[in-house]
């Protein structure tokens, strides 16, 4: 290699006449990494003029040119750069840069558009994929140490290295979102990684690197091979796909022609088309993460667009809005329904004999939702993946309370899990720490806390709790309340007793609004807002005043907040807040554990000193070091993502848009699901009552004809909504209340989302 003075020459084009024999224009490039310029020469032939200051790549540019020019000889080398030796036939040649030693070559100049700033016809990415395996299998061969040795920060088997910097990201749904695939990374990529044939890739195919020929349905060409490496050929194909796919509104298409292309020449095993979803992903979070550690180290300097730092800022920022938007598609996309070597999606027949085994092993009495049962086999936040090969945004299943499968919560049961698990007649920190998380977010009066395994053994406590406490068995309950189904939470839920199957009303039982014996030391349990009866909001006043009694009567009063607690009333942490009242006992349920079996009871001192009698108060799995650390993580999710004040956007938007259709007069046209052969008929019906709070909501329906609940219409609706994708359910005496409690990570997106669909739904029955 030859030496030259860069800054006593001052001059590029001195440079290029005295190496490479050119004279012509030159237009200085953004880059990444090298500095670029392109080079006209007099003649109009083009070429790219690549300098780079780092001495620890020479070996690598050594071995980068070595692998163009052997693939320029190969049949579609004109879609590649190929080196141009200087006049002494070296390929790289030694200058000074600014006065630091520095290494310039010159390559071959391939003409066209990038992706980037054009719109390709759908078969363009079919010739895609081809192109990127016929690169791969010519580079066969072609590795050699350097190559091989070689990796680097955006290689995709090092992409739990970001793992670390996943809290750098600021928005709260990509952060849960890149966490969230990272997990998935881990327990679908990394197991199988060594089983993935290997082979030397581009390693970078994204839209600033593939140029589209003039027809649009073409490549034209394929540049920057400086992030070649060896490692699993499906990398390959996943980065095409990660930028391919960006922007396209036929975005599944757009995977299913890259993959094809790909596979007509290299032929895919079933192992490499089974990661593929998730390494497409993993992409996306690496442009995220990196994005915000670029954000973090260097912060743009208005004014300063040529600076070389900022420069590397916005290269790092240009796709992030792109991987975010792919990142809320793609967690949408069910797994199966992409995956090309998936197994047969679910068909009438299949799920027939799936609901015929369920009942096989279970007794009639556990029911089915809806008309046809779905098969799930999959869940991700907010989104449930049936066998079908369909995608269910779920409104309905608050018990998966921060998001079906959050990482965060899974993360932190499998650590404690491999650690330890005991039970409390053991010392441990997950206890204490959880129990001071815990009753932080309660008033000062409720600081003891008895941990168990669910809502119903909660109210099971309670009970317990409450007759230590007052000396009496007598209970005040709501109509229509529901607290559980152990034998003592049935006799306090309405819902149960009062119902086909129920033995009636306990003695000791009183439904309100009777009147209170001023004699009696009752126990008021009350469901804060009443989810059985049709989501009720129950009247302050009433609330307050009943409370009054009860304790002037010596009696205490219990708050259920299984389904309304953890900030899912939005406006308020727990249920009971809405009322402006203090409880003497609260009970909490599985959503504290995000599913996993978890309950609790928060009273005060002075009933937990009742209850200590002698006799041991001991649940074997109630707040077990797993449990706590599970509930620990979700606590810290609702703050971190702010949950809570989600809640109440969403809730608030969609009260005020149902409030809006109150006395609509709509009609269906309604099937009689109960008495075959099927039934059908138009019933005029309007929403008489939205109610509820946060992402706690009921929205009833009525016969506008007779006054009388429109039950079939809402059955109707429920399933109607279900095919099209949207998990809701019926509530209320009556079952004509549509209720709505969706995991708390549910987006103003998804509420539009919704209200559409319903909306659509009901102007199509006009």
């Amino acid at each position: 290699m030859n030496s030259l003075n860069f800054a006593e020459n001052n001059s590029l084009s001195e440079f290029l006449l005295s190496k490479y024999n050119i004279r012509g224009s030159i237009i200085g490039l953004v880059g990444y990494q090298d500095r670029n310029w392109l080079i006209t020469s007099d003649s109009g032939e083009k070429f790219i003029l690549k300098i780079t200051t780092d001495v620890n790549d020479l070996d690598f540019i050594g071995s980068q040119n070595r692998v163009l020019a052997a693939l320029s000889q190969k049949p579609f080398g004109k879609l590649i750069p190929c080196p141009v030796s200087t006049i002494n036939g070296d390929l790289i040649t030694e200058i000074y840069l600014d006065g630091r030693k520095a290494f310039a070559r010159v390559l071959t100049f391939v003409s066209g558009t990038f992706i980037a700033e054009s719109i390709p016809d759908i078969s363009f990415y079919y010739d895609l994929g081809k192109v990127f395996a016929q690169i791969d299998h010519d580079m066969n061969g072609l590795e050699d140490t350097v190559l091989k040795c070689r990796s680097h920060e955006w290689a995709l088997g090092r992409v739990m290295e970001i793992e670390e910097d996943v809290h750098l990201i600021a928005d709260p749904s990509d952060r849960r979102l890149v966490h969230y695939f990272l997990m998935k990374y881990r327990e679908e990529v990394l197991p199988v990684y060594h089983k993935l044939p290997k082979c030397l890739i581009h390693g970078d195919g994204n839209d600033w690197n593939v140029l589209v020929a003039d027809k649009v349905d073409r490549v034209a060409g394929v540049i920057d091979f400086g992030d070649m490496v060896w490692g699993a050929r499906i990398e390959e194909v996943s980065i095409v796909l990660a930028y391919a796919m960006m922007g396209r509104k036929d975005f599944v298409e757009v995977y299913r022609q890259v993959i094809a292309g790909y596979h007509d020449v290299i032929m895919l095993s079933a192992i490499e088309l089974s990661v593929v979803y998730f390494l497409v992903a993993a992409r996306w979070c690496q442009t995220m993460v990196m994005a915000a550690r670029k954000n973090k180290t260097c912060p743009a300097i208005p004014g300063m667009k040529d600076n070389q730092e900022n420069t590397g800022n916005d290269y790092h920022q240009v796709s992030v809005l792109g991987a975010s938007s792919m990142l809320h598609q793609w967690i949408r996309q069910n797994p199966a329904a992409v995956n090309l070597n998936s197994p047969d999606q679910a068909t009438p027949e299949s799920l027939s004999r799936e609901v015929e085994k369920r009942y096989k092993y279970f007794s009639s009495s556990v029911s089915l939702s809806y008309n046809q049962a779905i098969q799930m086999v999959g869940a991700a936040m907010q989104y449930m993946y049936g066998a079908d090969g369909r995608t269910y945004l779920d409104c309905v299943n608050n018990i998966p309370h921060v998001g079906h499968c959050h990482p965060k919560v899974v993360e932190a049961g499998q650590k404690q899990m491999s650690r330890l698990n005991t039970n409390t007649r053991y010392l441990y920190s997950s206890l204490d720490r959880y129990a001071e998380k815990l009753l932080s977010k309660f008033p000062p009066s409720l600081n003891k806390v008895f941990f168990v395994n669910s809502g119903s053994a909660a109210t099971d406590l309670a009970v317990r709790l409450a007759e230590a406490h007052t000396g009496k068995s007598e209970y005040l309950v709501l109509d229509y309340a529901y607290h559980g189904n152990t034998k003592a939470a049935i006799g306090l839920s309405p819902y149960k007793f009062n119902r086909k199957g129920g033995k009636g009303k306990p003695g000791n039982v009183t439904i309100l609004p009777s009147a209170i014996d001023p004699l009696n030391r009752h126990t008021f349990f009350a469901e804060s807002i009443v989810g059985c009866a049709g989501q009720i909001v129950l009247q302050k006043d009433f609330m307050q005043q009943t409370i009054h009694q009860v304790r002037e009567s010596g009696g205490i009063y219990v708050a259920d907040e299984v389904q309304t607690g953890f900030g899912r009333v939005g406006h308020k942490f727990w249920g009971y807040e809405l009322y402006d009242v203090v409880p003497d006992m609260v009970i909490l349920g599985k959503p504290m554990g995000n599913g996993h079996p978890m309950g609790a009871v928060v009273c005060t001192e002075e009933i937990c000193r009742s209850f200590e009698t002698g006799m041991e108060f001991f649940s074997s799995f109630g707040g077990n070091p797993v449990s706590c650390e599970i509930g620990l993580a979700v606590l810290n999710v609702m703050e971190e993502e702010g949950l809570q004040e989600n809640a109440r956007q969403v809730g608030d938007f969609l009260l005020s848009e149902f409030n809006q259709l109150i006395n609509k007069v709509l009609y269906l046209s309604s099937i009689d699901f109960f008495s075959p052969p099927l039934q059908t008929s138009r019933i005029p019906f309007h929403i008489s009552s939205a109610r509820g709070s946060g992402l706690f909501l009921g929205f009833e329906l009525t016969n506008t004809e007779n006054g009388k609940p429109a039950t079939e219409a809402a059955v109707f609706l429920v399933n109607e909504m279900k095919e099209k994708g949207f998990l809701l359910s019926t509530d209320g005496p009556f079952n004509n209340v549509i209720k709505f409690k969706p995991p708390m990570c549910f987006s103003m997106n998804n509420a539009v989302e919704m209200l559409s669909a319903f909306n659509s739904f009901f102007a199509a029955r006009h």
